[in-house]
Order: structure tokens, then C-alpha cells, then sequence
């Protein structure tokens, strides 16, 4: 059986060692225990890199080295994805000032993955974000669905 394909986008990435937010924090290190285990394939883009270059040094430096550690395969973003990204702000999905939420779900559906994790609730994971996405990909030619869950809910998809 083929292991599901999953985007980390960088907020599941900061809620490992984010102590402030304990059942994410508990479950992102679930999450990604399951990953060392072999559950699932893990991928990033060179946005997600980008980001958590962004982070205080030594939150940054404990990112990346996570990052390494996990060992999760490397995804451009290319010209084609770039345009997906750019029709998902022109039709609304989000709103121009997020484009890396733009850019995170254009890689991971140009990129035929079976699902992107996030923690973020306002811009990615809630049911007509969800949807928005989806028919703006078939209007592109992507006809695969991308599902957008939080880390728990992976676990609920593959039962």
C-alpha cells in the first residue's frame, strides 16, 4: 500500500516547540512520530525553507535542524505553480497579503499530493477555504483533490 503524500506547511513545523499551545505542540510531535515511523511521505518547498529562515536564530536553527532530521523531499516552485498560486488570490481564495498560504497549497496540488497539514485555521483549514481551492484547481486543470487537514486529522483520514 502506497504511503499518503503530505505537504508540511510551516505552521505544523513551529507547533513542534511551540510549548505555549500544549494539544497542537502534543500533536504535531505525534504527528511527525508517525512520520519517523514510516506512515506517511513528507514534503516541503523552498517557501516553507524561506519561512522558517524568517524565525528568531535559534528557533530557526531548531526548525531547520528538525526539518533535516525528518527528512521530508524538497519541492519547487516553479513558473506553473507560481501561476495556480496567482489564480488562487485573483479568485479569493486568499486574500493577496497571504501569497505563501497561496504558494503552500498551489505546490502541494501542482505537485499531486495527497494532503497539506497546517495549524492554520483562518487562511488553509476551514471548510470553504477547502473548497475555494478545490474548484479553482479544477478550473486549472488540477483534478486531483487536495485535502487540507491538521496533523490529527491524518490519522482520521487514513482509517
Amino acid at each position: 500500500m502506497r504511503k499518503p503524500s503530505i505537504y508540511v506547511e510551516t505552521s505544523v513545523w513551529s507547533h513542534a516547540f511551540a510549548t505555549d499551545a500544549p494539544d497542537l505542540h502534543k500533536a504535531t510531535l505525534e504527528f511527525f512520530e508517525a512520520a519517523r515511523e514510516g506512515a506517511y511521505e513528507l514534503f516541503v518547498s523552498d517557501i516553507v525553507l524561506e519561512e522558517i529562515s524568517r524565525a528568531p536564530d535559534e528557533l530557526a536553527s531548531r526548525l531547520r535542524e528538525l526539518v533535516d532530521e525528518i527528512g521530508p523531499v524538497l519541492l519547487e516552485f516553479d513558473e506553473d505553480t507560481a501561476r495556480l498560486a496567482e489564480e488562487f488570490m485573483r479568485l479569493g481564495a486568499v486574500p493577496p497579503s497571504k501569497v505563501n498560504d497561496a504558494r503552500h497549497v498551489a505546490t502541494a496540488v501542482a505537485n499531486e499530493l495527497d494532503t497539506l497539514v497546517s495549524w492554520n485555521y483562518r487562511h488553509l483549514v476551514n471548510v470553504r477555504r477547502r473548497e475555494t481551492f478545490r474548484q479553482i484547481s479544477v478550473m486549472s486543470g488540477y483534478y486531483k483533490p487536495l485535502h487540507i487537514v491538521t496533523p490529527p486529522e491524518v490519522e482520521d483520514e487514513g482509517e
